[in-house]
């Protein structure tokens, strides 16, 4: 497992982690939670960059963490002369000091590895529905790079292709006439999205946009950007092809951008063709090997193999039964094998349906299949409770069950325990208990 270790980052006073498949962090406002759950999203995007560059030399830019983690995620201020964070995952482990120096190692060879889709979903996510957004002048930061994405997947939901938004009887679509993003209410009426309430203005990008990192881009070939397709192409056949062309055996024609302007798996095979015409005519050492090698690079590198999803406050705006659907709707679509995910909360409710969804797995084996129980409907989102952290933050630091640093609020089974729930409540139900007693007795 990967552990993340933080000191005296903004409310975060000391936190020292192992990190699960799927965390969940709750706590009050300003507590930390949006803190923590940022520097994992830049981990797990640090990770993805060393392996798409192949390498860790680029991150010694002495501005590197002020671009790329402070501004990126808002944190300007929070870093303090003595903060300190260490991060070890699967292909890297990182220090960041307080005077923002990052040292990084590799923690074995990059070129097994595979890169995934790294989606981080901010609160402020509503923003997306304003009119004329996108001709905003925005930072370079999530919101921006959430803005973008959005304005790429909004689009591939026309009115013959909408989008069911939960079991809520409504459906989202681009208008193509318009050029609006359009609800589909269940009276037949519709109406723009901006204009809709603001739960639906929360719920509808989240769902679009986690639906897209879980489901559309593994069923279909990603549209990558010029700025990737140009490093992919320098960094996986530029090497050969300059060889090949040092030979004399391919021209400039065939060197040029304009070869790679459709998918790269299919430019592959073209000059594949052209390896093999080309064997019985020039030497290249080790040609078979730096082949594969080159088709093992492509596919590690140029798709993603698993999605790493960080969601602030998923219930914003909704009322606790639709928190409780979203929460099953997420644990329904996600690869539970090959995801990670990663929520910030300040609901109970989430945890209500969450603890739900594990008891549901622990108790799978006992109920009989033609059992007619109302439970049932949401067994797609039952999940297995070692897969699962929830964390409590309270005074910039990481309590679980008796006060425990740095563990889960989890029992024995996994379950949130009957004691948090209990101690969440206890202060509304003691205030009712005590205004009880002066309530008039009916004769």
């Amino acid at each position: 497992m990967n552990t993340l270790e933080i000191k005296n980052v903004g409310p975060i006073k000391s936190v020292n982690i192992e990190l699960n498949k799927f965390n969940i962090f709750i706590g009050p406002q300003s507590s930390g939670k949006s803190t923590i759950a940022k520097i994992i999203s830049f981990s797990h995007w640090l990770e993805k960059d060393v392996l798409v560059h192949q390498d860790i030399e680029y991150t010694t830019a002495s501005n590197f963490i002020e671009e790329n983690l402070i501004k990126f995620h808002k944190l300007k201020g929070y870093f303090k002369k003595d903060s300190f964070v260490c991060y070890q995952g699967d292909i890297i482990t990182y220090r960041i000091e307080g005077d923002g120096r990052l040292i990084i190692e590799k923690n074995d060879s990059l070129e097994d590895k595979k890169v995934g889709k790294i989606a981080y979903i901010p609160s402020e996510r509503n923003l997306m529905t304003l009119q004329g957004i996108e001709s905003l002048p925005l930072s370079r930061d999530n919101i921006r790079t959430f803005l973008f994405d959005w304005l790429s997947i909004h689009r591939k939901y026309s009115k013959d292709n909408s989008f069911d938004v939960l079991d809520l009887g409504i459906k989202f679509y681009f208008d193509e006439d318009t050029r609006q993003d359009t609800i589909l209410l269940n009276d037949g009426n519709k109406i723009t999205l901006d204009v809709a309430s603001s739960g639906l203005q929360s719920v509808v990008p989240l769902c679009v946009y986690f639906y897209d990192v879980v489901k559309w881009v593994y069923d279909h070939i990603e549209d990558i950007s010029f700025q990737k397709r140009n490093l992919y192409l320098n960094l996986i056949y530029r090497p050969l092809l300059d060889e090949l062309k040092e030979k004399g055996a391919l021209n400039e024609d065939i060197l040029s951008n304009d070869q790679f302007k459709g998918q790269l798996t299919e430019a592959l095979t073209q000059l594949t063709t052209e390896y093999r015409k080309l064997r019985t005519q020039i030497s290249i050492e080790n040609f078979s090997q730096r082949l594969e090698h080159i088709i093992a690079l492509e596919e590690n590198i140029t798709k993603p193999h698993f999605s790493s999803i960080i969601i602030e406050e998923p219930e914003q705006n909704l009322f606790p039964q639709t928190q409780e659907k979203l929460l099953y709707y997420f644990l329904r679509l996600i690869d539970k094998n090959r995801d990670k995910l990663i929520i910030t909360t300040h609901s109970p409710y989430i945890l209500y349906a969450l603890n739900n969804c594990m008891l549901g797995w622990l108790v799978k084996d006992e109920i009989e299949p033609d059992e007619d129980i109302e439970a049932i409907r949401f067994k797609e989102s039952w999940i297995n409770p070692s897969d699962v952290s929830v964390w409590e933050i309270r005074d910039g630091q990481i309590m679980g069950i008796n006060k425990h640093e740095n563990h889960t609020i989890q029992d024995k089974d996994g379950l949130i325990s009957s004691n948090y729930f209990d101690r969440i409540m206890k202060n509304i139900t003691l205030d009712f208990t005590e205004l009880l007693q002066y309530l008039p007795k009916t004769k």
